[in-house]
C-alpha cells in the first residue's frame, strides 16, 4: 500500500484525521531537481569543449610563437582552476542523482549545495577574467605590432579609451556570468526553496 492509498483511507475514517501534504511538496521538489540535472547535463560537456577550444586561441588569433609561452602559462592556470570547478560541479551532479524527496532534511541539504554551486560557478566565471585579459593584452599588442607601434606610443586619449574598454568589458563579463548562472538555477533554486517554506508554515 502506497502512502496516497494510506492518506486515502485515513481521510475517509471517522474523526477525519488529516495528515500534512509535506511528503507531496517533496515529491514537487524532485521537478526542479531534475530540471537542475539536464541543465549540468548539457553544460558540464559545453564547458569542458569550451576550456580545450580556448587552448586553440593562440593559432586562432595568430599569435607569435614567442609569446605561446605567456599564453600557455595562463591558460595552464585557468584549467588547474577549471578542473577544481568542474570536479565540485561534478559531485553536485552526483549528489542530485541521490536525492530521493522522502525527507526534508535531504532538500535542505540540496538546497544548499545548489546555492553553494551557484556561488561556486559564479566564482569559476570571475577566475577566468585574468586569462581572458592576458589574451586581450597579448591580441592589442600584435596588433600595434603589425602597425609598427607599441603602447607607449598610444595617444592619452587611445590610453584613456582603451583602459574604459577593458572595465566595460570586465563589467559586462561578470554582470553576464551572474544572469547567466540565475538564468540555469536561479528560478530551480526558488521553486526550492517555496517548497520549503510552505513545509515550514
Amino acid at each position: 500500500m502506497n502512502f496516497d492509498q494510506l492518506k486515502e483511507q485515513w481521510n475517509n475514517e471517522d474523526g477525519n484525521v488529516n495528515i500534512p501534504d509535506n511528503i507531496e511538496q517533496l515529491k514537487e521538489s524532485k521537478h526542479p531537481i531534475e530540471k537542475i540535472q539536464k541543465s549540468m547535463k548539457k553544460e558540464f560537456p559545453m564547458q569542458v569543449i569550451a576550456i580545450i577550444l580556448i587552448g586553440l586561441f593562440p593559432f586562432q588569433l595568430g599569435f607569435p610563437a614567442s609569446q605561446y609561452i605567456i599564453y600557455y602559462i595562463s591558460y595552464t592556470m585557468m584549467v588547474v582552476i577549471s578542473t577544481y570547478y568542474l570536479y565540485g560541479f561534478y559531485k553536485f551532479y552526483k549528489q542530485t542523482e541521490l536525492y530521493t524527496g522522502n525527507t526534508k532534511n535531504s532538500l535542505w541539504k540540496i538546497y544548499h549545495e545548489l546555492r553553494l554551486n551557484m556561488e561556486r560557478y559564479q566564482s569559476f566565471g570571475f577566475l577566468l577574467l585574468p586569462h581572458f585579459l592576458v589574451t586581450i593584452g597579448l591580441a592589442i599588442y600584435n596588433v600595434l605590432e603589425k602597425k609598427g607601434k607599441n603602447l607607449s606610443e598610444l595617444t592619452n586619449a587611445n590610453q584613456a579609451a582603451l583602459i574604459i574598454a577593458v572595465l566595460i568589458g570586465t563589467l559586462s563579463v561578470v554582470v553576464s556570468v551572474i544572469l547567466w548562472t540565475k538564468y540555469i538555477y536561479g528560478r530551480q533554486a526558488k521553486q526550492l526553496e517555496n517548497i520549503l517554506n510552505e513545509m515550514d508554515e
